[in-house]
C-alpha cells in the first residue's frame, strides 16, 4: 500500500479500552486496520488528516445480544408486565417477510447511529442475515430455534434447512441458539450444541432470565407451565428437566462450549461457581432488564470471579433503543463497577464472547479500525466519566476504516 492509502483522525482524547486515556491522541489507519496509535506527538500524521475539536475517540460498541427481527415493536408492549404476557404479545405481533426486512434494516440503522460496529442478532428461521449481509456492521447471525413438547418434532430440522445456504463473508458469520429451556426440549438443545460443534460456530441461549423460569426447570410448574398448556404444548413428551438453569446448561454442553448466555438475572453462588469454572460468556441488558422490573443482577460478582460479562440492548420490544451508549450510562448509575470496567463490557467483553478479540473490541496497532467519536467538553479532566454520566452524543461510527455515520 503507499502513503495515500493512509488516514489518521486526531481528537482531544484517545481512550482505547486497555486502560489507558490518552490526551491529545491520535489514531493512524491504514486500508482497514490501525497502523499506530498514541499521543499526537508520538503519531506520524498522515497526508490525510483531520483532527476533531471537543471529542473522544473510543473502540466501536459491541452489541452482544439482540433480536433485529423485532425492531417494530417500539413501544407496543407495556413495561412491567410478567414475561408470559409479554411473550403472548410477541407473538400476536410476529412480523411477517417483508416487516422482518424493514425491522432488520431500521434496527440496523439504528446501531450505526448510535456507536455499535459489531452485532450478535437473533432472528428466529434465520431470516435477518440476507438483509444484514450488504450492512457495514461486523455481525454475527444466530439462527434461532425452538421446539418443546409435541412441537419439538422436526425442530431440529427446520433449523438445518434454515442454515444451508448460508453465505459468511468477512463481516459476516453464524451461530445458533436454542432459544430458552421453557420453549425448547432438551433433545433439541443437545442437537443443536452438536450442530455447532460440527460446523465450528458459536452458541447462544437465554438462561435464567426469571424466577418463574426456574420454578419451572426445578418443579415442572409455574407461569411457564400453564403458558404451554394455554400453547398446547403440554404432552408425556414434556420431561421436567430437575436441576437449576446453570446446571441445565452445563448437562447439554453449552458450558463446555464457551456458549453465550444470555440474561442469567437469577443464578445462585453454586451457579456462580459453574460459570467461573467454565469458559462461557454472560450478557446483561440492563434497560431491558429494567422493562421487566427485574433488578439484583450479579454481573459486578461475576466480574470479580473472572466471568467475561459482556452487553447487550436485547430488541425493541423490549427496549426504547439500540443505544449501547445508554447501556453504559445505565450500568454506571448502579455503581457496582469501575468506568474502564463498563467500557469494557460494551467493547472488549464483547468482543471475547463473539471470538473475534483479536480483531475488534480495543484501539490497537493490526486491529480493525472500528472506533467512535464522542462529544465532550473541551475542559474536561475525566472524559469517560463526563461521557457515562453526561448526555453527550455520537457524532461518527468508522468501521474498517471507513465512516459509515
Amino acid at each position: 500500500m503507499s502513503n495515500s492509502d493512509a488516514w489518521s483522525i486526531s481528537a482531544d482524547w484517545v481512550i482505547p479500552a486497555d486502560g489507558s486515556c490518552l490526551r491529545n491522541g491520535a489514531v493512524r489507519v491504514r486500508g482497514e486496520t490501525i497502523e499506530a496509535l498514541g499521543p499526537a506527538g508520538e503519531v506520524t500524521p498522515a497526508k490525510n488528516h483531520r483532527h476533531i475539536e471537543n471529542a473522544a475517540i473510543l473502540p466501536g460498541l459491541v452489541n452482544a445480544h439482540t433480536h433485529l427481527e423485532l425492531s417494530h415493536l417500539r413501544g407496543e408492549l407495556p413495561p412491567h408486565r410478567p414475561m408470559t404476557q409479554w411473550l403472548f404479545g410477541v407473538f400476536r405481533r410476529m412480523p411477517h417477510d417483508l416487516q422482518i426486512d424493514s425491522a432488520v434494516s431500521d434496527g440496523a440503522k439504528e446501531a450505526i447511529e448510535t456507536g455499535t460496529t459489531t452485532i450478535a442478532d437473533i432472528c428466529h428461521n434465520n431470516r435477518s442475515w440476507q438483509t444484514l449481509k450488504q450492512n457495514p456492521l461486523r455481525k454475527v447471525c444466530f439462527a434461532e430455534v425452538t421446539g418443546i413438547g409435541p412441537a419439538a418434532k422436526g425442530a431440529a430440522g427446520r433449523l438445518e434447512r434454515s442454515i444451508e445456504d448460508v453465505e459468511p463473508d468477512e463481516r459476516l458469520s453464524f451461530g445458533l441458539t436454542p432459544h430458552a429451556p421453557y420453549s425448547t426440549s432438551e433433545e433439541i438443545y443437545l442437537q443443536t450444541v452438536e450442530m455447532a460443534r460440527k460446523r465450528g460456530w458459536l452458541l447462544s441461549t437465554h438462561l435464567a432470565e426469571t424466577q418463574e423460569e426456574r420454578e419451572f426447570m426445578l418443579e415442572g410448574s409455574g407461569k411457564f407451565f400453564d403458558f404451554l398448556g394455554h400453547l398446547g404444548l403440554l404432552s408425556s413428551s414434556l420431561a421436567v428437566h430437575k436441576c437449576k438453569p446453570v446446571e441445565f446448561a452445563r448437562r447439554v454442553g453449552l458450558l463446555e462450549a464457551g456458549a453465550i448466555l444470555v440474561h442469567c438475572n437469577y443464578i445462585d453462588d453454586d451457579e456462580l461457581k459453574l460459570l467461573a469454572d467454565s469458559p462461557v460468556s454472560v450478557v446483561y441488558c440492563p434497560r431491558s432488564s429494567d422493562f421487566f422490573a427485574r433488578t439484583g443482577h450479579r454481573y459486578g460478582q461475576m466480574l470479580e470471579m473472572g466471568i467475561n460479562v459482556a452487553m447487550g440492548t436485547d430488541s425493541l420490544a423490549s427496549n426504547s433503543s439500540l443505544d449501547m451508549l445508554e447501556e453504559m450510562r445505565r450500568i454506571r448509575k448502579d455503581s457496582l463497577v469501575d468506568n474502564q470496567t463498563i467500557l469494557e463490557m460494551a467493547t472488549i467483553n464483547g468482543a471475547i464472547a463473539l471470538r473475534m478479540d483479536c480483531q475488534i473490541g480495543s484501539l490497537a496497532p493490526d486491529k480493525f479500525a472500528d472506533f467512535i467519536t464522542v462529544e465532550i467538553s473541551p475542559d474536561t479532566k475525566d472524559p469517560l466519566e463526563e461521557i457515562l454520566t453526561g448526555d453527550g452524543k455520537i457524532t461518527e461510527t468508522f468501521i474498517a476504516g471507513k465512516s459509515v455515520l
